[in-house]
């Protein structure tokens, strides 16, 4: 069966849109898993497809069961003897039966629990929906959402006009704040806003093509980019490439249209940055250059309304450009009256975030800290570190950067480099903001990288020490975007230090040492880390490094390509290895919760051969394991004397019993095993690999 789903809305901002359909296409998907309509198999699933405008987010999804199949699930319950007492049955198992809707005479004791099998009936696709579908509007995360109904008691990020779906061309009923759903769909506003019946799974894009809108968002896109190049061969040049403003305007419009406009030349003497910030911020306008990439006085946009006259149109675009491009040369020309140290005072005078001072102490903070990145990692010139620190943060109290805050960093170098600054400090300057976004960019060289890794421990202690942490979807001050530059930077430049004793120096310049919040720092740098990672490795593989506690994050990188290397090039011997050392872990875990601590290993003690054995090979492997980590940092090399011990292991544990009654033999064994352990621990936490039994 097919389900054609659609929410018509007042415009929705282009940056929901995107991530609003990722959602539902994931709600939908686990919904009809759950409700057992999703088929069996890759070949027999749902198909989801997602089509999103300014006015509608819709889902189709083609293939659903028309009826979910009837299963017998078993469930355990309460321990049996808790369920039945001298013969009869307690409260737990009443409360079990009725949690289960089954009669007591139901219940059976399997083991030493209380089971009993469920049937579970199919539901029909057409009743299983409609509250599967009113979850999905009330549950889309907007960063943003409002009430407008009287009742108001439903949010949604923009007020709903309508609500439409259908199941094989039939209307499902479905409520939502003040809407109540019916099967027809609006076209484009003003080119067809009539409404018509809402098109079947196989007609929807067609049938919205007619009505002017450009569902698909492809599709849209690249009617778009179309545009935009016609536009621009009309001005004689080409659309200077911007993929994230196109991913914008797609979300902005329906039906697009691209217009040719112009500026005068004059303006061109205003920085590239300044130019491009001007047409794309606020007007969402295409820059326009020539082969050789510079800018020409002309623009591209985009409307949403094929124009009767582009005259007129373009006449509006460009009287709104002309006084923006005013606006910016009267700031420039202002802001070079007065140079960039010349305005270290009113930083004092700015505060940075309340609780955490003036933006002046901000950069006197980050001056020290990026002095220490710079001996921790012995990295970068610390003359231009200090100069760039000083620098970096000027430009906020320029008149262009308070009027175009998107232009933080670009034109404090531009400033710099008018004012002979250094270019490598100039540089740094505009650098330390990179990355601003997952697929930014990374700083090129090590003063702008060093101060932007400063910039954000900076911000990460001090918002975390004042209780400011993300929670749920919530991040007003950026937190996870700047613990995902501080690893993408850190990384991509092998930068090596220890991040404790980072954020210990950070929280010091706060005049605060407070091993609690550096400990909730770590675990949401390592949060951001494992998804991070998870593109090159598997999810285990993740866990186990990142729970050996180092805190090189190199290191931790280095541990994983080895971890993953060592996995896949022999899967059989590797999981029978890791078996092995995972067994150990267990062991050792399971006397420490009884209360067992042995104090030391005494070869004198052992009495089997098979642990003169293991005690051998340990001595043997502990210089080369030693070297191969501490020295050489050749991780691949004691994987391989991990293996080479794993028969002597295997053996010890076939032949001794490691939990003696002998309390001396029990706790010398338990040490041996302590001390093999501590050996090769800083490799992986083999607890939390998914490997087999060895056999």
């Amino acid at each position: 069966m097919d389900l054609v789903f659609e929410i018509g809305t007042e415009e929705l901002p282009a940056s929901f849109q995107r991530p609003a359909l990722e959602w539902m296409a994931a709600a939908i998907n686990k919904a009809l898993d759950d409700a057992r309509l999703n088929g069996e198999g890759e070949a027999q699933r749902a198909n989801i497809s997602t089509f999103a405008t300014p006015r509608r987010l819709a889902l189709i999804v083609t293939a659903i069961a028309q009826r979910a199949p009837d299963i017998r699930k078993k469930l355990s319950g309460p321990p049996a003897k808790q369920a039945k007492q001298d013969g009869k049955w307690t409260k737990a198992a009443e409360g079990f039966a009725r949690k289960a809707g089954v009669p007591l005479e139901a219940l059976q004791i399997e083991g030493d629990r209380v089971v009993v099998e469920q049937h579970l009936s199919g539901q029909a696709a057409a009743d299983a929906l409609p509250p599967i579908l009113e979850q999905i509007v009330r549950g889309i995360p907007f960063r943003k959402s409002m009430r407008w109904d009287a009742l108001e008691t439903d949010a949604f990020a923009r007020p709903v006009h309508w609500i439409a779906a259908t199941l094989d061309g039939k209307p499902l009923e479905l409520k939502f704040a003040d809407v109540s759903s019916a099967p027809k769909t609006r076209g484009h506003r003003f080119a067809a806003p009539d409404e018509f019946p809402l098109p079947s799974a196989r007609d929807y894009v067609n049938a919205l093509r007619k009505a002017h809108v450009l569902a698909d968002w492809a599709e849209r896109s690249q009617r778009i980019a179309q545009e935009a190049a016609r536009a621009a061969h009309e001005a004689g040049g080409v659309p200077r490439p911007d993929p994230e403003l196109l991913e914008t305007v797609t979300g902005l419009v329906e039906e697009p249209f691209g217009i040719a406009g112009y500026f005068a030349k004059e303006f061109l003497q205003l920085p590239p940055e300044v130019l491009v910030s001007e047409m794309r911020g606020h007007q969402k306008y295409f820059a326009v250059q020539d082969e050789k990439g510079e800018l020409l006085p002309a623009f591209v946009a985009i409307s949403n309304t094929k124009v009767r006259d582009p005259a007129v149109s373009r006449r509006g675009y460009e009287r709104v450009l002309r006084a923006r491009l005013s606006d910016g040369k009267f700031f420039f020309d202002e802001d070079r009256k007065v140079p960039l140290r010349s305005r270290l005072e009113k930083l004092g005078r700015r505060t940075f975030l309340q609780g955490l001072g003036t933006e002046l102490e901000r950069v006197q903070r980050l001056r020290e800290l990026s002095l220490w990145l710079h001996g921790a990692t012995g990295r970068g010139d610390p003359r231009q570190l200090a100069e760039a620190a000083e620098l970096c943060k000027a430009d906020l109290t320029t008149g262009m950067v308070g009027e175009f805050p998107e232009l933080q960093g670009a034109m404090g170098r531009i400033y710099a480099l008018q004012e002979g600054v250094e270019p490598a400090v100039a540089e740094a300057i505009f650098e330390h903001y990179l990355p601003r976004g997952a697929e930014d960019r990374l700083p090129s060289g090590d003063v702008g990288a060093l101060l932007g890794i400063a910039d954000r421990l900076d911000l990460l202690v001090g918002l975390f020490g004042l209780g400011k942490e993300p929670t749920g979807t919530a991040d007003p001050f950026g937190l996870r975007r700047a613990a995902l530059g501080i690893l993408r930077v850190t990384l991509a430049r092998a930068y090596r230090f220890d991040m404790d004793e980072a954020l210990r120096e950070a929280q010091k310049l706060h005049g605060k040492d407070d091993r609690t919040i550096r400990e909730r720092v770590w675990q949401f740098l390592l949060a951001r880390l494992e998804v991070l990672l998870r593109d090159n490795a598997q999810p285990d593989s993740i866990q186990a490094v990142l729970h050996t506690g180092a805190r090189d994050l190199v290191a931790l990188d280095k541990r994983l390509a080895a971890l993953q290397t060592v996995r896949e090039k022999s899967r059989a011997q590797f999981e029978a290895t890791a078996s092995a050392f995972k067994r150990i872990g267990n062991i050792l875990l399971q006397a420490q919760q009884k209360g067992i601590a042995p104090v030391g290993f005494h070869e004198r003690l052992c009495k089997t051969p098979s642990e003169k054995a293991l005690a051998a090979a340990l001595e043997q492997s502990r210089a080369r394991v030693s070297a191969a980590l501490a020295e050489k940092e050749d991780y691949l090399a004691a994987y391989a004397a991990l293996a080479e011990l794993r028969p002597v292991v295997d053996r010890f544990f076939d032949e001794v019993m490691v939990m003696d009654p002998d309390a001396a033999q029990r706790d010398n064994r338990l040490a041996l095993l302590r001390a093999l352990h501590e050996l090769f621990a800083p490799l992986a936490d083999f607890s939390r690999l998914q490997v087999e039994k060895s056999s």
